[in-house]
């Protein structure tokens, strides 16, 4: 398989994948989805709470508040990975840690004690989450230094208060959505337009203009005739045909001149990050857990063949 970036930006990233099958993109795309490790808040005690909202509710906003989710990979301490200059490493599961509840290797501790002491109706946001360790994971959105883009979590009118601690800890969508570090992630096949050169060069001049001119992506690129021997139509980016069928609606009345099909192992991919991870590395995480899982599924069978010449 290989992998073309065509546009990366601060949260989305579009790239190729060609070279492989069906199979192994809708894989990839179920990993991106639900299986790349993340942290989120999992865990809510409520110390305080006189404020309209009950407490469950303020505990799945809070849960489902996007964290900097840098340190959720896969390297440990324990595993022999790069520590960092904290000495602690990658996160790990807490169900896998060696603590008796939780410790600062599987969680991170956010604190949130806020009393509204103005006429004026107050608004809590993701700003007022405080991390015990703001180096290794925070909140993922809004301006540290001002009140933009920060999302909010309660008003609060005088005399009421908020107090609460939560823990964030790693986990992956698969568990709960709050784990999943895509917004979206979506594949689509690159589809051909094949026109029959033999059935074109017998239509006069007029009827090739009206012909090309219904196509909505018309712009021209070359392109070499020996990966493409017949007439083409194809845009300055490679993604010409949209689906849009219009030119097999025009060519009802002339059989043969058109045909449209997905381009064999061609798929284009569309990823949009929450905020957790960026878009490249979510790809990139991605791709390694599922080499991780085909490592796994060729050692069990390298064991249960052993198993079978034993028997």
């Amino acid at each position: 398989p290989q992998v073309t970036i065509d546009e990366l930006t601060e949260d989305t990233i579009k790239f190729t994948l060609s070279k492989t099958d069906a199979s192994v993109a809708n894989a990839l795309r179920r990993v991106l989805l639900s299986e790349v490790p993340t942290m989120a808040i999992d865990k809510v005690e409520i110390i305080e709470n006189s404020t309209v909202l009950f407490d469950d509710f303020l505990a799945h906003r809070l849960g489902l508040v996007p964290l900097i989710s840098t340190h959720a990979g896969f390297n440990t301490q324990s595993d022999g990975g790069d520590a960092g200059a904290d000495g602690l490493g990658d996160f790990q599961y807490n169900r896998d840690c060696s603590c008796n509840a939780f410790c600062p290797r599987c969680t991170v501790t956010f604190e949130l004690d806020i009393k509204c002491e103005q006429d004026e109706t107050k608004y809590v946001t993701t700003k007022d989450l405080k991390s015990e360790y703001e180096g290794r994971c925070r909140v993922a959105v809004g301006d540290p230094d001002g009140n933009e883009g920060h999302i909010l979590l309660v008003k609060m009118r005088k005399g009421q208060r908020l107090k609460l601690r939560a823990l964030a800890q790693k986990g992956i969508g698969k568990e709960h959505a709050k784990w999943g570090p895509c917004c979206t992630a979506v594949f689509e096949y690159e589809p051909e337009v094949e026109l029959c050169q033999k059935v074109y060069s017998k239509m006069d001049e007029d009827a090739r203009a009206a012909y090309v001119e219904a196509c909505p992506k018309k712009l021209t690129k070359p392109f070499n005739p020996a990966d493409r021997p017949y007439a083409a139509v194809e845009s300055a980016d490679a993604v010409a045909c949209m689906t849009c069928l219009d030119c097999l609606d025009h060519s009802k009345s002339i059989p043969g001149l058109c045909v449209v099909r997905d381009k064999p192992q061609y798929f284009k991919f569309t990823v949009e990050s929450t905020g957790a991870l960026k878009p490249e590395e979510i790809v990139l995480r991605a791709i390694e857990v599922l080499k991780r899982k085909l490592k796994d599924v060729g050692a069990n069978l390298g064991t249960a063949a052993q198993a079978l010449n034993v028997d």
